[in-house]
């Protein structure tokens, strides 16, 4: 009797080693292009920067988008609901470098640029996006960006 009671338990414990599990697939996503603006600040001490805007499909609403690395920076994304469509998805990102004021007060932090940090993977690609899906981190990538004409502000 305990034998058969062990030959059902095998059969039936190897039978649920061959059933499929519900995997989720990656969600199709594209970037349709990225935008690179440099600016420059007309006063002493207000600093330079570049912003960036990024247009990437709309997908599942469960995705989670956080950073961006470009141009050696690893960059925060936000979300601009004001530009973003039911099929486009727009985050802006900002590199700003501040300038150095006159006469400081001495013990005053000064203030620091963006976090440099290498690209996690797509070694070709001009820019990296972060994204999070059911709990795993996965990424997109573009080899090109836009460059926009320079802001010289007064």
């Amino acid at each position: 009797m305990i034998k058969y009671l062990l030959i059902i338990l095998t059969v039936t414990q190897m039978s649920k080693c061959n059933q499929q599990g519900s995997v989720k697939s990656k969600p199709e996503m594209k970037i349709y292009y990225g935008t690179s603006q440099s600016w420059s600040g007309g006063a002493m001490g207000s600093g330079k920067g570049t912003n960036y805007r990024f247009y990437i499909s709309r997908s599942d609403s469960t995705i989670a988008f956080d950073s961006v690395w470009v141009n050696g920076y690893r960059l925060a994304l936000k979300k601009r609901n004001d530009f973003s469509s039911k099929d486009t998805l727009v985050f802006d990102a900002t590199a700003f470098f501040p300038g150095s004021k006159p006469n400081a007060p001495e013990g005053v932090p000064e203030k620091k640029g963006p976090v440099e940090s290498l690209k996690p993977c797509c070694d070709d690609a001009l820019f990296v996006i972060r994204f999070i899906f059911d709990n795993d981190k996965d990424f997109l990538s573009s080899s090109s960006l836009r460059i926009l004409p320079r802001i010289n502000y007064p």
